[in-house]
Order: C-alpha cells, then sequence, then structure tokens
C-alpha cells in the first residue's frame, strides 16, 4: 500500500500549489477521500483480499477503468478542440478566484484567452461572470473588468455578472443576461480546458447549446484537475 500513501501525499502537495499558486480556490478533497479510503483498506485487509480474490469484483474495476478512460478523453478533447477561429455573438468568461483584487493565474489565464479572441473578434461581446467570495475584495466581474481593460478592452464590450457563486449560477445568470439583450445569440464560453465538456453540459441543461475555449493550467496540476473533473462530470452527467 505504499504506492497509495505516496498516491495521497502527491495530491496533498498538488492541492497545497494550487492553493498557494494558481487558483486558490480548491479545497483538500483528494487527500481526505485518498485517507479515509486508505484507512478502510488497511482496517479490513481480510476483505480487501476477499474481494481482489473475485472474478467479478476484477470485472468491475476493468468496468470502472473504461468509463474512467473514456470520460477522462471527453474532457480532453473538449478542452483542446477549442473554437477560437469562429465567431460568436457573445463569450462568458467564467470566474475563478481573485486574491484580495487581483485575478489568480487561473483567472488570468481565461482572460487572456478572452483578450485574445475579443481583439480577433472586434465584434463580440464578453460576459464576465463571477461574485465574490471568502478572501475576494471585489467581485470576480469586476476584478476581470478591470483586467481587460487594462489591455484595452472597451467597457462597453463588457457584461458584468457579479451574482454567481457557481458554474450553474455563471452560466444561468450569464445566458439570462445575453437573452435580455439579443435572441438566438451564438455563445462560446471560455474556461480552463479541463472545465469547457462541464461547462457545455450544463448549458445544454440550460437549454442552450455553446461552444468552449479552454485555457491551459499549470502542467504539474493537471492530474489533480482532471482527476476532480471526472467526478464532476460523471455527477452532472447523473443530475
Amino acid at each position: 500500500m505504499i504506492w497509495f500513501w505516496r498516491a495521497v501525499v502527491l495530491f496533498g502537495l498538488l492541492n497545497l500549489i494550487n492553493l498557494l499558486v494558481y487558483d486558490g480556490g480548491a479545497g483538500m478533497e483528494p487527500v481526505w477521500i485518498g485517507i479515509i479510503i486508505g484507512s478502510l483498506i488497511l482496517s479490513f485487509k481480510k476483505a480487501y483480499v476477499f474481494f481482489f480474490s473475485k472474478r467479478w469484483f476484477k470485472g468491475l474495476i476493468i468496468v470502472g477503468l473504461v468509463i474512467f478512460s473514456m470520460v477522462e478523453l471527453l474532457i480532453i478533447m473538449n478542452g483542446i478542440g477549442t473554437s477560437s477561429k469562429k465567431t460568436t455573438d457573445y463569450l462568458i468568461v467564467l470566474g475563478a478566484r481573485v486574491k484580495g483584487e487581483t485575478p489568480s493565474l487561473a483567472l488570468q489565464y481565461r482572460l487572456d484567452k478572452a483578450y485574445e479572441y475579443l481583439i480577433e473578434h472586434p465584434n463580440t461581446k464578453v460576459v464576465l461572470s463571477g461574485g465574490q467570495g471568502p478572501g475576494e475584495d471585489i467581485t470576480e466581474a469586476e476584478a476581470m473588468r478591470r483586467y481587460l481593460k487594462e489591455k484595452g478592452i472597451l467597457e462597453s464590450r463588457m457584461i458584468l455578472e457579479d451574482k454567481s457563486t457557481d458554474t450553474v449560477e455563471n452560466l444561468r445568470n450569464s445566458l439570462g443576461l445575453i437573452e435580455k439583450e439579443k435572441d438566438n445569440a451564438s455563445i462560446t464560453v471560455v474556461t480552463s480546458r479541463f472545465h469547457v465538456l462541464r461547462s457545455k453540459m450544463i448549458a445544454r441543461d440550460l437549454g442552450k447549446k455553446v461552444d468552449g475555449i479552454g485555457a491551459e493550467t499549470l502542467l504539474f496540476l493537471i492530474p489533480n484537475y482532471y482527476l476532480r473533473e471526472f467526478f464532476a462530470v460523471v455527477v452532472e452527467f447523473m443530475a
């Protein structure tokens, strides 16, 4: 079981780096889940040996790995298969952690992707979506507005959605604002690559088909985020 505890420690370190450097909003769920599962396995070693000696249990493991691989492939392909060359009426930039008044690195990556698109497509408007959470002195929407304004994007192209606290609210509120301005508008969501698939799924559940543009994630944090996103996508699929 040494490999298991090494994995627990690895995810703990990745979460710590994420909290300090990248997003600042991720919790320590993988660590606690790993500790709980590891403790149960060590406490019930005989049960562990019993189950893994059964053919049906090994079959479940194989099925689980196949499902995991398929979901992860969809997450990866949706994150890579961006639509940055396609003209859209509105961008929606999904918020991420703001440290005081400064966008986190994760949010900066999303904003830089949005900025590139807005420069290439001068007729596209952008909805900046995100409320104010713990440790944030201003709303995420306001932090995004300031960031893009400093880079030269006109405020007349920006729409602020500053009430949402999660992805579902981000999209529901943003889609509502867009519908008030234009019927049947084409929409593209800008978020982190690992988050594109789930954002599309949520938008579909809200009755709107959207495209996606994925912003990069720090390389050494990819295992952490893509593992977490697997469970989030499964939950969204089953909802």
